[in-house]
């Protein structure tokens, strides 16, 4: 950046500022958004659908370049590199950097106004309030804010002032000499100096202190705990800016295998993540798969480095231009593809029902719903009648408004995100019945059995419903852990942990309930993978005894069926069952029937029930509303 700004410095400030502008956007737009469309292309055919809702908000975040945006808990960076899921997680630092484009300008003007001297003591008092507001604030904040990197970016300014002087002064110091279209941004230096001979002798004191920065750095990427970012962060980049500078010629830092790296590493920063994403999300873990990543991941960057890259770099800024609108304009159409296609298919539909299913739909129709109820599941999961205190997302508390006017009864409905998964359909059922609704949905939980994830709030479910004090109150959960069997040796209830967990959190629940606890009854879940296939099945007339080893995942759900009776027992008689059991099991077949004779599926591949599923275990809970 700065190397650009000194070289437009005598022209006028228009001139700089475009100039900079289109060698910045040029080297930078093309491949960032060809890749962004390749990725997205690929996230309709390859990932799971579960994967397609999240990454086309964070496509439109990456496309305008707010990848950075303040992160929430559930958004934390590194908690979203452990889990993979968004393709796109790695354009915040490019988000970052662009930013900072519309501030470099200015911040170099201004500093032309003071003599060489001064213009270290500007910077580097920029850098000390950055820096002050970097340790100011909470750490994903910090992390995200561009404002709390300039003092990193200057050091690089710095870096470069430092080495053009040293280049005055006589000290040898070498020209980037390639030509920009060969070696990206290493523009041509007209005049440049020789080469030195090849029996010319690097500089010991260089060779020596390169080493001894390496060995302070090193270390500290290998640390196996977190270290602080206030002090490491400092530390890494003024280590990082030194080695840039005393690089020159130094065996080390300048051999040919590690500036090639440097040549690609703008192509392998935006590939080796989507990859690495699919290989997280599709691969179970196999490792040898995740060399084949990585190794994919370096083998693809070579080649678009001499390939695209080189060839943008010899275009005009004008077909640059041409050249980006047609790459953004696709992604914008891709990325919205499933709302342009879902405006284009209701057109004309009967959407009285949750579902949108009508009669004249046919088998093509299941193929095209079954893809629409698993990319649009996270977002069906909302309710517009319901105030959530966790903006933005479905699990946490809400509590539902416009109820009508004549309700009767405090009711509250609890669990983990099948709670949220049934909401519609209970404010439809029961809703006429409330006077209140409260909500609440943790992800993947079971209140009753309290599960380690830190997500469960255990505490929070009983403090809530104590503070609530429900008429009815409504548990509905999949079942995730009630199902594991005995212990060896265990062969009662009295003596079985899982249980006695189950009772001592239903006792202490029920102390609060004024009339009923409704409990859902477990079912076996589905092989979240197989839903695609359902449609297909059904075309190409498989029995469904052929598809239910296949589909059916069974999470001991018989076992957790007992538990849950015995509950029942155990409940003093406020607790009723509520069971899907006879909408869903054929006696004839004996077999859990999830998907009717035209395809459509009654779950989604996040194995929660589709709009079509809620649709038939309708009579089960108008049965249960009418009876309150």
């Amino acid at each position: 950046m700065c190397m650009l700004l000194k070289r437009a410095e005598n022209q006028s400030t228009c001139s700089l500022i475009s100039l900079f502008y289109s060698k910045r956007f040029k080297r930078i737009l093309p491949l960032y958004l060809l890749v962004i469309l390749i990725s997205i292309i690929s996230l309709y055919y390859f990932f799971p659908d579960t994967a397609i809702e999240p990454n086309q908000e964070s496509a439109i975040q990456a496309l305008l370049f707010v990848s950075n945006r303040p992160k929430s808990d559930q958004e934390n960076y590194f908690e979203m590199l452990s889990t993979a899921v968004n393709i796109f997680t790695h354009t915040w630092s490019l988000s970052v950097e662009i930013q900072f484009y519309f501030l470099v300008p200015f911040i170099f003007l201004f500093s032309t106004k003071f003599s060489e001297k001064y213009r270290y003591i500007y910077y580097g008092i920029l850098s000390v309030f950055s820096f002050i507001f970097f340790y100011s604030l909470e750490d994903a904040v910090a992390f995200n804010s561009v404002f709390a990197r300039i003092w990193q970016f200057l050091i690089g300014m710095v870096v470069y002032l430092l080495g053009t002087e040293t280049l005055k002064s006589g000290i040898d110091y070498r020209k980037l000499q390639i030509e920009e279209a060969e070696h990206l941004e290493k523009l041509l230096e007209e005049g440049g100096t020789e080469k030195k001979s090849s029996n010319e002798v690097f500089s010991f004191s260089s060779f020596l202190s390169s080493y001894t920065v390496l060995l302070l750095l090193v270390p500290i990427t290998l640390f196996p705990y977190d270290l602080p970012a206030v002090s490491v962060r400092p530390l890494v980049t003024l280590g990082t800016g030194f080695l840039m500078l005393i690089s020159e010629d130094n065996l080390f830092l300048s051999n040919r295998f590690l500036t090639y790296i440097g040549d690609i590493s703008y192509s392998l920063y935006l590939i080796h993540w989507p990859i690495y994403a699919y290989w997280k999300l599709t691969q179970n873990g196999d490792k040898s798969m995740l060399i084949l990543a990585l190794a994919s991941s370096i083998v693809l960057a070579v080649i678009t480095f001499e390939t695209f890259e080189k060839w943008c770099l010899k275009l005009t800024s004008t077909s640059i231009g041409f050249l980006v609108i047609l790459l953004f304009t696709p992604s914008v159409m891709l990325i919205k593809k499933d709302e342009l296609l879902e405006n284009m298919y209701s057109i004309g539909r009967n959407t009285t029902s949750l579902d949108e299913v009508t009669a004249k739909m046919t088998n093509e129709d299941a193929v095209e719903m079954n893809h629409r109820w698993s990319v649009n599941d996270h977002k069906n999961l909302f309710v517009p009648t319901c105030d959530y205190e966790r903006e933005g997302s479905p699990y946490g508390w809400c509590r539902h408004k416009k109820l009508p006017e004549n309700g009767k009864h405090k009711m509250m409905i609890f669990g983990n995100s099948w709670t949220a998964n049934h909401a519609n359909l209970f404010l439809q059922e029961c809703g006429y019945k409330a006077k209140s609704i409260l909500q609440g949905a943790a992800w993947g939980c079971e209140p009753l059995f309290f599960t380690k994830s830190k997500v469960c709030l255990v505490t929070d479910f009983l403090d809530r419903i104590e503070k609530e004090k429900p008429d009815y109150a409504f548990y509905i959960a999949r079942s995730i852990g009630t199902g594991k069997p005995f212990l060896q040796n265990v062969t009662t209830f009295d003596e079985d942990r899982v249980y006695q967990k189950m009772k001592s959190q239903m006792l202490k629940m029920i102390e609060n309930i004024k009339h009923k606890l409704y409990i859902l009854n477990a079912i076996p879940t589905v092989e979240s993978k197989e839903i695609r296939n359902i449609a297909g099945w059904v075309k190409d007339k498989k029995d469904y005894n052929d598809t239910q080893i296949p589909l059916l995942k069974d999470t001991g759900f018989e076992m957790s069926r007992k538990r849950y009776a015995k509950l029942v027992e155990d409940c003093n008689g406020k607790c009723l069952l509520i069971d899907y059991k006879p909408v869903f099991y054929n006696d004839s077949t004996k077999l859990y029937e999830y998907y009717d004779e035209r395809g459509f599926s009654y779950w989604t591949s996040s194995m929660h029930f589709s709009p079509h599923g809620i649709e038939h275990v309708r009579p089960v809970w108008k049965n249960v509303c009418d009876k309150l």
